[in-house]
């Protein structure tokens, strides 16, 4: 049970890490270690989201301790020995995490404790919508087994004055076909996407900067919100552009994408003043839900452009 739990916030954390997302990532892989010490990957990209070199170290040995054969564990343990060794030594690792196959200490026997005792009571509390599906479910089925009367729609009854009378042949009028979207109107639409679109990877690549090393829950949290109001800003004004009618669907699925990326940092602006691991995983899904989205609609504005001769957006975000 704690290793499937384990394994659901090591995907995420992994998610989160590949997005940008190093506070996020480590608070959830983090949670995963807890869970299975002896998850190795986990320990290993928790390693790769931190900035303290005494942390970093800390989950390099635990992956050693794991697997002695790791050699990216060998190669970046051996590194920040080299990098330390002429510095003056530093306290403990701050990782507050049992060292693998050792004896559990006190806090995580509580812990384990608590967890057990909080999922049984989950579990008495599902017992009973379960057993009213099951019976509505049973219901249902039974009924879906007795032969049901055939009605006729009204729409299906064809009235008096619809009925076919004969009548002189006409020729035949040739078919109507929908006009294409002349060449200018979509360059005029790209180009109103593009500046729109540059705008929101400068402000991506400012957060990243911002929140990258080093930095204090502060100034988290406001590269955050710059970023959420940025996305939001950008999700209103592209709602106002018309989209030619072949590629309607692909600016619907933008807009979209751009909505669940602002409902991610909705949530980690959240995370970071009660780091609640439920808002956590609930921004990491979101992001992935967004990245997938967004990364569909590119594919498919490029392939539209190319259709035009229009130079593509790929690369932007």
């Amino acid at each position: 049970m704690f290793t499937q739990q384990a394994e659901q916030l090591y995907s995420r954390g992994v998610a989160a890490a590949r997005g940008g997302q190093k506070t996020l990532a480590a608070s959830l892989l983090r949670q995963a270690v807890k869970l299975n010490p002896q998850h190795e990957q986990a320990w290993l990209w928790l390693s790769g989201v931190l900035d303290d070199p005494q942390d970093v170290a800390f989950c390099l040995r635990a992956v050693l301790g794991i697997n002695p054969g790791n050699e990216r564990a060998q190669k970046g343990l051996a590194w920040i020995e080299q990098q330390t060794a002429q510095q003056p030594a530093k306290p403990a690792p701050r990782i507050a995490i049992p060292l693998v196959n050792t004896p559990a200490d006190d806090w995580w026997s509580a812990w384990r404790s608590r967890q057990s005792t909080w999922l049984w009571t989950l579990r008495a509390l599902l017992l009973i919508p379960i057993v009213l599906i099951g019976a509505t479910l049973g219901i249902r089925g039974i009924i879906q087994t007795q032969p049901l009367p055939t009605f006729t729609a009204a729409r299906d009854i064809i009235p008096p004055t619809a009925i076919p009378q004969p009548v002189k042949a006409q020729p035949s009028a040739p078919p109507v076909t929908a006009t294409p979207t002349d060449r200018s109107t979509v360059r005029a639409y790209f180009t109103a996407i593009g500046e729109e679109r540059k705008v929101l990877q400068e402000a991506t690549e400012s957060y990243r900067n911002t929140t990258d090393g080093g930095r204090t829950n502060v100034e988290r949290t406001t590269a955050t919100k710059n970023l959420r109001d940025r996305v939001q800003q950008s999700r209103e004004k592209l709602a106002t552009v018309a989209a030619p009618v072949e590629i309607a669907a692909t600016h619907q699925l933008y807009l979209e994408g751009l909505a669940l990326e602002q409902e991610a940092l909705d949530n980690m602006l959240e995370f970071y003043s009660s780091y609640d691991v439920t808002l956590a995983n609930r921004a990491a899904l979101s992001l992935q839900q967004a990245r997938s989205q967004i990364a569909t609609a590119t594919a498919s504005w490029d392939a539209f452009a190319k259709q035009h001769e229009i130079a593509p957006v790929t690369g932007l975000r």
